[in-house]
């Protein structure tokens, strides 16, 4: 048999002992509340559930329903129902066979039942709630995890009942209330999800936890020991070098991942050259740049606005509403057209919103260097006029 070939860089984890271990005790108390599990883009919320998933819930003892609502198209109620529901084939060989690797992963109900919902004569909830009643019967503690839950929003069961509203109604009722299942909702949409939080008046029945980007000790550990952390054996880097990518990509793993493949085809005698990093790293920034510029165009509004969140980024990173007071003051933007215009940012993960805080960060260092380059070459500004103005 032919071995496969090895991959010169592989997925990294690193740390994450505090998260998981709150995780852990989290799971282990009685259902009481939803946990939102939110932070920035890419900050490796996904990985730290499958993480958890995989040390933390042996599949003897729970029944674990995760979607990633990011692998599936949902437009309308019926792709709702194919997303969460699967016929139980079961009970043929080939049909056992074939969808073994689903089996913790979806409802599996008859297919009279499916028709049935997907024609709505009968309530997915009401069918999930008797499901996971099953799962307590037979010894097991079920456990729905969900990934970008923001795919399910405008999307109506009929022409009255929102999807998402009365997802959150059930979830509430399965946790707080029957405390049948634990319910965790993973987002990097902040902005999503305290909207959700808002509208389906959710005070007292859900929790937050941050999963944020990894702090610069964790970055060090990683970049001082690639090979084994990350399969990367072509290179080491220097102490400048770790310090290099700290300064301008902050704990962001997905980017410094893709700088550090990047630098492998460039890699001479198990080094780097420094200009070789800077001119990789630098290309992420120019792309945010872009990003921006397209963004503002000419527009004296937008463009204004970013000259402010450069100005305030001088003192500190994250900021609130009232820190862009001025922008209302000198009739730049009302205050709705202002929110719509973060909202958009907070799509584009330009921006990220806590909706703990109610605060917005720009999204990482590279994103704080892309918007110092758009101030100077864009606006044409120097550090001199930003502080005077």
């Amino acid at each position: 048999m032919n071995k496969q070939m090895p991959y010169l860089q592989k997925e990294s984890f690193i740390n994450r002992k505090s998260e998981l271990e709150y995780l852990f005790q989290w799971i282990h108390r009685k259902p009481q509340h939803i946990l939102f599990v939110y932070g920035p883009k890419s900050s490796g919320k996904t990985t730290l559930l499958l993480k958890f998933i995989e040390k933390h819930l042996n599949h003897k003892d729970y029944s674990i329903k995760h979607f990633n609502l990011r692998e599936i198209l949902v437009t309308k109620y019926s792709d709702f129902i194919q997303a969460f529901f699967e016929v139980d084939y079961s009970k043929t060989p080939e049909g056992l066979k074939s969808r073994r690797e689903y089996n913790l992963k979806l409802f599996k109900l008859s297919k009279e039942i499916i028709t049935h919902l997907d024609n709505k004569t009968l309530d997915p909830f009401v069918v999930m709630k008797k499901e996971l009643q099953k799962i307590i019967k037979k010894g097991k503690r079920p456990i729905i995890i969900i990934d970008e839950l923001q795919a399910l929003e405008d999307i109506y069961m009929n022409e009255q009942r929102e999807l998402l509203k009365e997802l959150f109604n059930f979830f509430v009722a399965m946790t707080k209330e029957s405390q049948l299942c634990h319910v965790i909702i993973a987002s990097s949409d902040g902005y999503f999800l305290n909207k959700i939080y808002q509208d389906s008046k959710l005070t007292k029945t859900s929790a937050f936890y941050e999963v944020d980007y990894l702090p610069e000790a964790d970055i060090h550990f990683w970049l001082t020991h690639l090979e084994q952390e990350c399969g990367i054996n072509a290179y080491e880097l220097t102490d400048e070098q770790v310090k290099t990518v700290w300064k301008y990509l902050g704990g962001s793993m997905f980017e410094i991942a893709y700088v550090l493949g990047e630098l492998i085809p460039k890699s001479r005698n198990k080094a780097i050259s420094n200009a070789q990093m800077m001119e990789t790293i630098q290309q992420l920034i120019i792309e945010n740049c872009g990003k921006l510029n397209f963004f503002a165009t000419l527009h004296e509004n937008k463009r204004e606005l970013f000259n402010v969140i450069y100005e305030i980024y001088q003192e500190k990173q994250d900021f609130s509403m009232n820190d862009l007071k001025k922008l209302v003051t000198h009739q730049l933007y009302k205050i709705d057209e202002l929110n719509d215009e973060l909202n958009d940012l907070v799509q584009m993960n330009i921006l990220n919103f806590n909706p703990i805080t109610a605060s917005y960060r720009l999204q990482g260092h590279s994103m704080y260097y892309g918007l110092k380059l758009y101030v100077k070459t864009i606006l044409k500004k120097d550090e001199n006029e930003v502080h005077s103005s």
